[in-house]
């Protein structure tokens, strides 16, 4: 056997290996390294949600005359009196996005959906409030958080009627900080909100 070509089989042998090391190194790194298309698809969720959330502002400024945008997800429909989509940065709504000194009522249990925030004593008629899809809130209130402060009250109250004549009939509320993530028999019913001292 000749030594010269002893050497260089081994030498190609050896270069052969280590291209084969240098392969497998690239397709496990391949594999472990997550994809580029993935931050390519969170992107696409985030303006997709931006958009869904546009298009429900501007159904909000439609629906409800005189209302002003004063937020990225937020409507003011009349002073002390305002509305709020779920924004497309997270995923859920919760308790603490009712700010101090307001009473808030939210579309959905578990404080979801659109949410409503009164800051003024009085008494609020829900028909007179729109969502994007045109439709008012009366008998879409499903869960409230009262955060106003020394104590104020916040009552939600359904048109009852008895014996010929109708009546404002109260169904959930307390005393401030109180609130309810589910209203059992009084969910989607109240037509009135009222708050006071």
């Amino acid at each position: 056997m000749n030594p010269l070509h002893s050497r260089k089989s081994l030498s190609m042998r050896c270069a052969s290996l280590a291209l084969g090391l240098v392969a497998a190194s690239v397709f496990t790194t391949a594999l472990a390294t997550p994809s580029i298309a993935a931050p390519a698809q969170t992107g696409s969720s985030a303006q997709a949600a931006d958009a869904r959330m546009e298009r429900e502002i501007a159904g909000l400024l439609r629906h409800n005359e005189g209302a002003e945008r004063v937020g990225k997800d937020r409507v003011r429909l009349e002073r002390g009196v305002e509305m709020t989509v779920l924004p497309s940065t997270r995923a859920a709504a919760a308790i603490g996005d009712c700010r101090p000194g307001y009473a808030c009522v939210w579309q959905y249990s578990n404080y979801t959906g659109y949410r409503l925030d009164f800051y003024y004593y009085g008494t609020y008629d829900l028909g007179n409030y729109t969502v994007s899809d045109g439709s008012n809130w009366r008998d879409k209130v499903s869960s409230f958080y009262n955060n106003q402060t020394g104590g104020a009250w916040v009552v939600g109250k359904d048109w009852i009627n008895e014996g010929g004549s109708s009546q404002l009939a109260w169904i959930f509320g307390g005393k401030a900080p109180y609130g309810a993530g589910q209203l059992g028999e009084a969910d989607n019913r109240a037509d009135v909100i009222q708050l006071y001292p």
